[in-house]
């Protein structure tokens, strides 16, 4: 693989990081889980999200880093 091949790679891989934080940030909104949900349930789901929240939001500056670096 060559350079140029690599960074469209990191590059398309920042932009899925980035929507997918987007996504998730909404998702991780006390609004956006069921009212009915029992509260166990409910702290369960949330740290959940929020860890992969917290991963997907690493990996984004992880890949923003990478680009940075090869710019």
């Amino acid at each position: 693989m060559d350079n140029e091949e690599f960074l469209d790679k990191i590059k398309r891989a920042y932009l899925m990081e980035e929507e997918m934080a987007g996504e998730l940030i909404d998702f991780c909104q006390p609004k956006a889980l069921p009212e009915d949900l029992p509260e166990n349930d409910r702290r369960r789901i949330e740290g959940i999200l929020t860890g992969i929240k917290a991963d997907t939001l690493r990996h984004k500056k992880i890949l923003s880093d990478i680009r940075g670096s090869l710019s």
